[in-house]
């Protein structure tokens, strides 16, 4: 099914949207169309969830607040910040004039969406993994006066091939060029804190690719000649920022 239909059902059976938003990539995971779709709805309501806020710094945190004053701040794989989302959820059902409050969650693949659902219902058993695409179809759960409802994540079109892998939202083995979205990812780390790559790797070099060839023969990936492999390289990259092995604070 494609992003549209996806989201359009989302937003049509939930009185409370939570978009889940990368806390290390706000901007790059922040879907601004459904933000806009949502707030011209006078019957909707828009949490904004910044969902691995573990792997960020405190300081970057209270940047976020101020610029987002009434999001909340998770991490559903370490179990923080979760209680407090789920306080409001509860506050809201029991003011609502329905039988139940319908919450529907939208957010990429894999950003944690399924995680999040077995926390707030414990009961649900959403099933999680840490590749992409493991929700296949829209499903819902009770608990409570709450309605969760579970949607595949989806990626807008024309979401270009790096921003995808970045985001976590394609298996690392399946991604094209593997070695452009690893080399992005490096330049992005750079930028926050170069430090970051040394401490993991023990990486050495000035350019994103000089760290790459680093990490490639710290790693002992080689081929014949000493040449690095550059793809699988660049897979255990891209895999570890996935999977939050790579901290920015």
């Amino acid at each position: 099914m494609g992003f549209w239909p996806v989201v359009l059902n989302v937003l049509r059976n939930s009185d409370v949207v939570l978009l889940l938003v990368d806390a290390r990539m706000p901007e790059l995971t922040r879907n601004s169309e459904i933000i806009k779709k949502i707030e011209s709805s006078n019957s909707k309501r828009l949490i904004i969830v910044f969902n691995k806020s573990d792997l960020i710094s405190r300081k970057e945190i209270e940047k976020l607040k101020k610029e987002y004053p009434k999001a909340f701040f998770v991490s559903a794989t370490k179990k923080i910040g979760v209680g407090k989302l789920r306080n409001e959820l509860n506050y809201m059902a029991e003011n609502w004039q329905k039988r139940s409050l319908r919450i529907g969650i939208v957010g990429y693949p894999n950003i944690g969406k399924s995680t999040l659902i077995n926390l707030l219902a414990p009961e649900a058993k959403a099933k999680v993994s840490s590749v992409s695409g493991t929700t296949k179809k829209t499903q819902w759960t009770r608990v409570g006066k709450l309605r969760i409802m579970d949607s595949p994540g989806v990626i807008p079109f024309g979401d270009k091939n790096i921003q995808i892998g970045m985001a976590a939202a394609k298996d690392p083995h399946k991604i094209r060029n593997p070695e452009k979205v690893a080399t992005r990812i490096l330049d992005f780390l750079m930028k926050k804190d170069p430090s970051i790559l040394n401490k993991l790797y023990g990486s050495e070099g000035e350019t994103s690719y000089e760290i790459f060839e680093s990490i490639g023969h710290k790693k002992g990936f080689l081929v014949k000649g000493g040449e690095i492999d550059e793809n699988r390289t660049a897979i255990k990259i891209i895999d570890d920022w996935q999977k939050g092995k790579i901290k920015l604070g």
